[in-house]
């Protein structure tokens, strides 16, 4: 019987194999090319590129044309000093200025892009992670109810073949005809929690395609998906570590930056146009000019001090962070591995049952034929049968989702 079982199986997955296969592979592409979370963060690298183009322009020569007519009108008793206005001003001159001995400033301003377009990195490395753990975590829960809704639907054909066994054993009289219709009732019952099974199915495969953005296949085949131990469960390797070392490079490059804000700045300029009190005197009012500005620091109200404050209490908290992550990293992953441990215990112990009651369902179907055991006796193994086969989908699928977890933890 339970080689006939077996057999149902394969065969069922032969036949919807010619229709159409569903990977963990295929789901997880089409969920990477239709998230628009990671289009973004695509986008925001792209800005983040283009930021440090714009930040290197900004300390190349800045050239500007400066305009200005004005008149200041006067009359008897009133109006602007003649001697501050002339009475009007015409002016047109295109301006240049350029920051020198700035190499340090630029530098520390691309350290800060740099830094922020790592954090783009890291945000897209765990936007990915926690999009293959949700879909491999779905998958995992719609293949569980296909296994269970293919173990149910085997079971029905052999109880199906069963009743033509039953129906000819009652005709001799070896069983009587209340056997027959609890076998009746058994299969009623049996097809009942396939339509049940089923629509679990449906249910989880729709959320899958879902959220992978895919578009529902009529008929469902989900391949076996293989999934293996693959994280080395060093804390200092996951991307949430690492956002802590660039936290770090932040606040010093802050340090950095706020000490170069108190540095002298140099900068030259020149212009060269007209500039003239009246119109008529502008051909003859055409000339240049040029020198350079500079600037130091004197006093800001202890402003650099209140900085460095704000800085050393984001590093305490930074250092916190990171002992309670690393703490609660080892945390999950000695649970993680413990569940592990107890699940595959408990599988094994699963099988070891279910081979014993294959042996046992072999020997009444022996004794069956002969009348030598009451057939309710034979319905109620098969039904400590399904029950265990169930609990086994159940568990293996549960193993596969620890698996999935210590494969993405972060």
């Amino acid at each position: 019987m339970i080689k006939n079982i077996l057999s149902t199986l394969v065969l069922a997955t032969l036949i919807f194999g010619n229709v159409y296969s569903q990977s963990l592979d295929i789901y997880i592409n089409a969920a990477l090319k239709n998230s628009p979370l990671l289009h973004e963060n695509n986008n925001q690298l792209l800005a983040g590129r283009l930021d440090s183009l714009l930040l290197i322009a900004t300390f190349k020569p800045q050239v500007n044309q400066i305009s200005q007519a004005m008149y200041a009108p006067t009359g008897s008793g009133w109006g602007y000093d003649d001697a501050i206005t002339n009475g009007g001003n015409y002016s047109a001159v295109v301006h240049v200025s350029q920051p020198m001995f700035n190499k340090k400033q630029i530098n520390g301003q691309l350290q800060t892009i740099n830094l922020l377009n790592q954090t783009l990195k890291l945000n897209q490395k765990i936007t990915l992670i926690d999009l293959k753990k949700s879909i491999t975590a779905q998958y995992l829960t719609a293949y569980a109810d296909f296994t269970q809704n293919q173990f149910n639907q085997s079971m029905l054909s052999q109880l199906s073949n069963e009743l033509k066994t039953v129906k000819a054993l009652v005709d001799k009289g070896v069983y009587l005809m209340t056997d027959y219709l609890n076998l009746q009732v058994l299969i009623t019952s049996q097809k009942i929690t396939i339509s049940q099974s089923f629509i679990q199915l449906k249910n989880d495969v729709a959320l899958l395609n879902f959220i992978c953005g895919v578009s529902d296949q009529p008929e469902i085949n989900l391949i076996k998906p293989e999934i293996t131990v693959q994280n080395d469960f060093n804390p200092e390797s996951s991307p949430m570590y690492a956002q802590f070392r660039i936290d770090s490079l932040k606040n010093m490059n802050s340090r950095e930056i706020i000490d170069l804000s108190y540095r002298p700045r140099l900068s030259a300029f020149a212009d060269a146009g007209f500039n003239s009190i009246a119109p008529e005197n502008i051909p003859h009012n055409l000339g240049t000019s040029f020198g350079v500005n500079f600037a130091i620091p004197i006093y800001d109200g202890k402003q650099r001090k209140l900085q460095y404050d704000k800085i050393n209490l984001a590093e305490n908290t930074r250092i916190f962070y990171k002992r309670y992550y690393s703490s609660q990293y080892k945390l999950q992953f000695d649970q993680l591995t413990n569940q592990l441990k107890l699940t595959e215990n408990l599988i094994a112990e699963i099988r070891d049952q279910l081979s014993e009651q294959e042996r046992l369902i072999d020997l009444y179907r022996i004794e069956l034929d002969k009348g030598l055991v009451r057939f309710l006796d034979f319905l109620t193994v098969l039904n400590n049968y399904t029950t265990t086969k169930n609990t086994l989908l159940v568990t293996e699928a549960n193993r596969l989702q620890i698996i999935n977890q210590m494969n993405y933890l972060k």
